[in-house]
């Protein structure tokens, strides 16, 4: 894609499960790549990337 990874957000959960997405600069626009949550992560860590997860994600998970 001849892009650069910028962050990862968890930005959703639904019955349990977990989502997420890629967010890419390419050519100075930004891209939104849906991707598992496990894979997700192991890029931002492998990376040093910047990861992020949505308030009500959190939320949603303390509660479980």
């Amino acid at each position: 894609m001849g892009g650069e990874l910028e962050k990862v957000v968890i930005n959703d959960l639904q019955d349990h499960t977990f989502f997420a997405k890629l967010v890419i600069r390419v050519h100075g626009s930004v891209v939104e790549v849906d991707s598992r949550p496990s894979d997700a992560i192991a890029l931002s860590a492998g990376s040093e990337i910047p990861l992020y997860v949505a308030d009500h994600v959190l939320e949603a998970a303390a509660q479980s």
